[in-house]
């Protein structure tokens, strides 16, 4: 069966409702409908990953409802819990189900709240049937106090012709710009500094390839700067642990191109904020890697018998404690005179782009730059790459992965001066040879975290007996791991050097 239509406008600033009332009176047969008056609060997380997926989320009273940017309710629940932040916080339900996929590990904010007043009226043809269904709402901003007029017409099925009729109405009376929820989200962040996909964790900075090599480094700090500020303050509240991985991609990013686009900034410049960087790639490095495997503990227990998994709860107990603390310090690290002065002098450089002192490659345009830069760090992959054997020691694949890591960052700080899908296809298998890498990197860390962590434990308790006996399974799984992961590296790297890819990189880059 057919779904039902409905549309919806938002009315001009100018309308006046009492002479739509009047209009719709003498062309229609109407019946009042319901009325109704209540509040609704909008939310969604910070990098807008509900309206990425053309998802609208709110809260009226103890309801919750997931929308669609076409109005439909996709799923609803009814909770008395006054803080839902993250996913796990809703009951289970097709809601929380939903909302997990969306959500992953990031926080629900509040962008807004509005009072709704709204009004609905039936059209009647002459035998007082109705036909169609009218909603007048009025979306009153509770910040600013602000009007939004929408109107919604609602098919009754059979009458499909009074849809129609009822549609051009609305469209001859000056009704024209079509609406959807999403247009009342956009009405309430109006004034507040934001506005929908307003921010992302992506990187995109354009780039022209007459450039100089100063315009564009400026171009790219300025981006990353300012995405260091806007993850500050949710790191200082710590709201979820996604700002503090964006905060600390920027400056990684930062320090990268500080490295890899050499001799563009004057030495002096790039090498002392090279130094700064790294001071706060210091102080933000605790707390991420505590959260790391705070976010690993669900999989962590998954992969131990039941018996052992409550010692394991002993062990993500005292990191949730150690984080706790490390937090305080970063917090307080972050309102230090050091940190605030690193980034305001970097801010001032940035505004003086044009009396910056340059390196020797400073006023070459960057689209001649960023090809041979690619293609360096694109041999140093390869050439590190085919030296690995089954029997290589495991720094030289650590050593690989950081040079891939410099590869990933130079496609993307000039990805716009190439063909978008032929970049988005070298990245793309970039990143399966990165995955391999970092997945036995990060496996090789947690053993080495996991083995100091037990010789640390002191035996004589029950507690203690069960901590260790969960670490010591968890460490053998981890080795299992391990060794699958490096098994299936030659294979993964045979790919990425592969004819097609190689290729691609030569015709692109030299």
């Amino acid at each position: 069966m057919q779904p039902l239509r409905q549309l919806a406008w938002t009315l001009p600033e100018h309308f006046i409702l009492s002479d739509f009332h009047s209009a719709l009176n003498d062309t229609f047969d109407l019946k009042p409908g319901r009325t109704s008056k209540h509040n609704r609060s909008w939310y969604d997380t910070f990098d807008w990953r509900l309206f990425r997926n053309k998802r609208l989320l709110t809260r009226e009273g103890t309801r919750w409802v997931l929308y669609d940017f076409h109005g439909n309710t996709l799923q609803s629940l009814s909770s008395r819990r006054k803080t839902c932040r993250f996913f796990r916080d809703f009951p289970d339900s097709s809601l929380r189900d939903a909302l997990r996929k969306l959500l992953d590990v990031r926080a629900l904010s509040e962008l807004g709240a509005e009072e709704v007043q709204s009004t609905e009226l039936c059209i009647l043809n002459r035998d007082k049937k109705i036909v169609a269904f009218l909603e007048l709402q009025t979306s009153i901003n509770r910040d600013s106090g602000e009007r939004l007029h929408t109107v919604r017409l609602q098919e009754v099925r059979g009458y499909s012709k009074w849809f129609r009729q009822t549609a051009d109405f609305l469209q001859r009376f000056g009704v024209r710009k079509q609406a959807g929820p999403d247009e009342n989200l956009r009405f309430l962040v109006q004034g507040s500094g934001r506005e929908p996909l307003d921010y992302s964790s992506g990187y995109n900075v354009p780039l022209e390839p007459q450039m100089t090599g100063i315009e564009a480094v400026c171009h790219i700090y300025r981006s990353l700067l300012e995405s260091m500020h806007r993850n500050e303050q949710g790191v200082i509240e710590d709201l979820d642990t996604e700002f503090l991985h964006d905060l600390r991609v920027a400056v990684r990013r930062t320090r990268s191109a500080l490295a890899l686009i050499k001799d563009v900034l004057a030495p002096e410049v790039s090498d002392r904020f090279k130094k700064e960087f790294r001071y706060i790639g210091q102080i933000t490095g605790p707390v991420r890697d505590l959260d790391v495997y705070l976010l690993s503990e669900d999989d962590y227990k998954a992969r131990l018998p039941e018996r052992l998994q409550e010692g394991l709860g002993y062990f993500f107990e005292d990191l949730a404690a150690r984080r706790k603390r490390e937090q305080r310090t970063l917090v307080h690290s972050l309102h230090g005179s050091r940190y605030k002065q690193i980034l305001a002098d970097w801010q001032q450089i940035l505004d003086l782009q044009a009396e910056l002192p340059a390196g020797k490659k400073g006023e070459l345009p960057i689209g001649v730059l960023a090809g041979k830069i690619i293609h360096k760090r694109f041999r140093r992959v390869l050439r590190d790459g085919r030296k690995i054997h089954p029997g290589t020691p495991d720094s030289e694949l650590h050593r690989l992965r950081i040079e891939g890591k410099k590869l990933r960052y130079c496609l993307e700080f000039f990805a716009s001066l190439y063909d978008r899908e032929q970049m988005k296809q070298l990245i793309r298998q970039l990143k399966i040879l990165q995955n391999n890498l970092g997945d036995f990197n990060d496996l090789s860390v947690q053993q080495e975290m996991l083995a100091g962590y037990l010789s640390q434990i002191r035996p004589g308790t029950r507690k203690s007996r069960e901590l260790a006996a969960a670490i010591g399974g968890l460490m053998t799984d981890l080795a299992d791991r391990h060794r699958q992961v490096r098994t299936h590296f030659e294979e993964t790297f045979a790919n990425f050097a592969g004819k097609k890819n190689l290729a691609l990189y030569h015709s692109l880059f030299g």
